[in-house]
Protein backbone atom coordinates (compact mmCIF):
# COMPACT_ATOMS: atom_id res chain seq x y z
CA UNK A 1 0.00 0.00 0.00
CA UNK A 2 1.37 3.43 -0.93
CA UNK A 3 0.61 5.90 1.92
CA UNK A 4 1.31 9.60 1.66
CA UNK A 5 1.24 11.47 5.00
CA UNK A 6 0.81 10.59 8.65
CA UNK A 7 -2.11 9.07 10.49
CA UNK A 8 -3.95 10.96 13.18
CA UNK A 9 -2.43 8.72 15.88
CA UNK A 10 1.13 9.48 14.72
CA UNK A 11 0.46 13.23 14.74
CA UNK A 12 -1.07 13.08 18.22
CA UNK A 13 1.91 11.07 19.52
CA UNK A 14 4.35 13.69 18.21
CA UNK A 15 2.30 16.53 19.73
CA UNK A 16 2.17 14.73 23.12
CA UNK A 17 5.93 14.14 23.11
CA UNK A 18 6.61 17.79 22.23
CA UNK A 19 4.23 18.89 24.99
CA UNK A 20 6.06 16.74 27.56
CA UNK A 21 9.43 18.17 26.46
CA UNK A 22 8.03 21.70 26.74
CA UNK A 23 6.62 21.08 30.23
CA UNK A 24 9.99 19.76 31.39
CA UNK A 25 12.17 22.48 29.85
CA UNK A 26 10.07 25.64 30.31
CA UNK A 27 10.65 26.07 34.09
CA UNK A 28 14.39 25.56 33.56
CA UNK A 29 14.43 28.18 30.83
CA UNK A 30 12.76 30.80 33.06
CA UNK A 31 15.24 30.03 35.87
CA UNK A 32 18.15 30.50 33.48
CA UNK A 33 16.68 33.82 32.32
CA UNK A 34 16.24 35.09 35.90
CA UNK A 35 19.73 33.93 36.84
CA UNK A 36 21.33 35.70 33.88
CA UNK A 37 19.37 38.87 34.67
CA UNK A 38 20.66 38.82 38.27
CA UNK A 39 24.23 38.20 37.06
CA UNK A 40 24.02 41.19 34.71
CA UNK A 41 22.81 43.40 37.58
CA UNK A 42 25.65 42.10 39.74
CA UNK A 43 28.14 43.00 36.99
CA UNK A 44 26.54 46.46 36.68
CA UNK A 45 26.96 47.13 40.41
CA UNK A 46 30.56 45.87 40.27
CA UNK A 47 31.29 48.23 37.35
CA UNK A 48 29.91 51.16 39.39
CA UNK A 49 32.05 50.14 42.37
CA UNK A 50 35.17 50.01 40.18
CA UNK A 51 34.31 53.45 38.77
CA UNK A 52 34.06 54.82 42.31
CA UNK A 53 37.45 53.29 43.16
CA UNK A 54 38.96 54.94 40.09
CA UNK A 55 37.44 58.31 40.93
CA UNK A 56 38.64 58.17 44.54
CA UNK A 57 42.13 57.14 43.44
CA UNK A 58 42.35 60.05 40.99
CA UNK A 59 40.48 62.72 42.96
CA UNK A 60 40.72 61.93 46.68
CA UNK A 61 42.05 65.41 47.44
CA UNK A 62 38.87 67.02 46.04
CA UNK A 63 36.53 65.07 48.34
CA UNK A 64 35.70 67.10 51.43
CA UNK A 65 36.24 64.68 54.30
CA UNK A 66 35.02 65.48 57.80
CA UNK A 67 35.55 63.52 61.04
CA UNK A 68 33.09 60.64 61.44
CA UNK A 69 34.41 58.90 64.57
CA UNK A 70 36.66 55.92 65.10
CA UNK A 71 36.69 52.34 63.88
CA UNK A 72 38.48 49.12 64.72
CA UNK A 73 40.84 47.53 62.18
CA UNK A 74 42.31 44.08 62.46
CA UNK A 75 46.00 43.63 61.62
CA UNK A 76 47.44 40.16 62.02
CA UNK A 77 44.92 39.15 64.65
CA UNK A 78 45.15 42.31 66.75
CA UNK A 79 42.73 45.23 66.64
CA UNK A 80 43.70 48.85 66.71
CA UNK A 81 41.66 52.01 66.56
CA UNK A 82 41.70 54.40 63.60
CA UNK A 83 40.08 57.75 63.01
CA UNK A 84 37.48 57.72 60.24
CA UNK A 85 36.62 60.62 57.94
CA UNK A 86 33.54 60.75 55.70
CA UNK A 87 32.92 62.49 52.41
CA UNK A 88 30.19 62.20 49.81
CA UNK A 89 30.15 62.21 46.04
CA UNK A 90 27.46 61.44 43.48
CA UNK A 91 27.33 59.28 40.38
CA UNK A 92 26.93 62.52 38.43
CA UNK A 93 30.37 63.63 39.69
CA UNK A 94 31.88 60.40 38.37
CA UNK A 95 30.14 60.83 35.00
CA UNK A 96 31.28 64.47 34.75
CA UNK A 97 34.89 63.37 35.38
CA UNK A 98 34.66 60.85 32.50
CA UNK A 99 35.26 57.83 34.75
CA UNK A 100 32.04 56.20 33.56
CA UNK A 101 29.94 57.32 30.62
CA UNK A 102 26.26 58.11 30.83
CA UNK A 103 25.46 55.30 28.40
CA UNK A 104 27.31 52.80 30.60
CA UNK A 105 25.29 53.90 33.61
CA UNK A 106 22.31 51.74 32.62
CA UNK A 107 21.33 48.56 34.38
CA UNK A 108 21.09 45.85 31.72
CA UNK A 109 18.90 43.77 34.04
CA UNK A 110 16.31 46.56 34.26
CA UNK A 111 16.63 48.71 31.14
CA UNK A 112 13.13 50.16 31.46
CA UNK A 113 14.08 52.26 34.50
CA UNK A 114 16.66 55.07 34.44
CA UNK A 115 19.28 55.02 37.17
CA UNK A 116 19.48 57.98 39.53
CA UNK A 117 22.53 60.12 38.67
CA UNK A 118 22.23 61.98 41.96
CA UNK A 119 22.83 58.81 43.96
CA UNK A 120 24.90 59.75 46.98
CA UNK A 121 27.99 57.66 47.63
CA UNK A 122 29.50 57.64 51.10
CA UNK A 123 33.30 57.67 50.81
CA UNK A 124 35.36 56.97 53.92
CA UNK A 125 39.03 57.47 54.64
CA UNK A 126 40.69 56.17 57.75
CA UNK A 127 43.77 57.61 59.43
CA UNK A 128 45.88 55.03 57.54
CA UNK A 129 44.65 56.64 54.28
CA UNK A 130 42.69 53.58 53.25
CA UNK A 131 39.56 54.48 51.30
CA UNK A 132 36.28 52.63 51.05
CA UNK A 133 32.77 53.45 49.87
CA UNK A 134 29.13 52.56 50.41
CA UNK A 135 25.97 52.93 48.34
CA UNK A 136 22.55 52.50 49.93
CA UNK A 137 20.47 49.69 48.46
CA UNK A 138 17.52 51.77 47.29
CA UNK A 139 19.42 54.85 46.14
CA UNK A 140 20.31 53.76 42.58
CA UNK A 141 16.64 53.45 41.69
CA UNK A 142 17.21 51.03 38.83
CA UNK A 143 17.86 47.71 40.55
CA UNK A 144 15.15 45.07 40.48
CA UNK A 145 13.55 43.90 43.71
CA UNK A 146 14.79 40.37 42.96
CA UNK A 147 18.40 41.58 42.99
CA UNK A 148 17.95 43.80 46.05
CA UNK A 149 16.48 40.82 47.92
CA UNK A 150 19.73 38.91 47.40
CA UNK A 151 21.61 41.55 49.46
CA UNK A 152 21.38 41.12 53.25
CA UNK A 153 22.43 44.67 54.08
CA UNK A 154 21.21 48.25 53.76
CA UNK A 155 24.05 48.83 51.28
CA UNK A 156 24.27 47.47 47.75
CA UNK A 157 28.00 48.23 47.78
CA UNK A 158 30.05 48.25 50.99
CA UNK A 159 33.82 47.98 50.58
CA UNK A 160 34.62 49.02 54.17
CA UNK A 161 36.32 46.23 56.10
CA UNK A 162 36.71 47.91 59.48
CA UNK A 163 33.97 48.01 62.10
CA UNK A 164 32.60 51.09 63.81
Amino acid sequence: MNRKGFTMIELLAVIVVLGIVLVITFPNMTDVFKSSKLKSEEAFVERISQSIDSYVTLNSSSIGFSPDGTAQKNYGGSNHSVNVYKGTITINTIINNNIISEKDYKNPGNENVACNKNTEIEVYRDSDYVYCHKIKKDSLGCLTDEYKNTINSDYIVDTCTWTK
